[in-house]
């Protein structure tokens, strides 16, 4: 009927110029502008809050990185567990947002940096909750790009 023809009349071209390659496009349409455009490969970071070294841009730090943590262990254990080495200001236990479990890792920060380089000393490959924990300084986070 009329009403058929004059709908395949106006919807052809554009389903049609869905699935035309890039090259067969003409400059300026909707599909052009879409198929042109390119996906950046995500960037490759380095694990958050690890440093090897004592110093943070020159400045020294009181602040640890612990990895390996049990699931179980919550951040009052972490700091009791580090308490012993001196007056911890901070513990936390990072928590996926989605799950809310444990992602297995934290930090503890300390008054002065003396008595947190007693705990890395200390703590360093040391068994907690059965598990081996990794003790570092931690470096400040990154700040985040806009991922949109």
């Amino acid at each position: 009927t009329m009403q058929r023809a004059l709908l395949l009349l106006i919807a052809a071209p554009a389903l049609a110029s869905a699935f035309l390659a890039p090259t067969t496009l003409l400059p300026g349409s909707l599909s052009a502008k879409v198929s042109s455009c390119t996906i950046a490969a995500p960037r490759l970071r380095s694990p958050i809050g690890v440093s090897m070294s004592s110093t943070v841009d020159g400045e020294a730090t009181s602040k640890l990185f612990i990895g390996g943590l049990p699931w179980a262990l919550d951040s009052d254990d972490l700091r009791d567990a580090f308490a012993e080495f001196g007056a911890v200001t901070e513990a936390n236990v990072v928590y996926d947002r989605e799950t809310g479990r444990s992602r297995g890792f934290g930090f503890v920060e300390f008054e002065d940096k003396e008595m947190a380089q007693s705990a890395l000393n200390s703590m360093d490959q040391a068994e907690i909750g059965g598990r081996t924990v990794n003790v570092n300084f931690a470096k400040p986070r990154e700040p985040r790009q806009n991922r949109f």
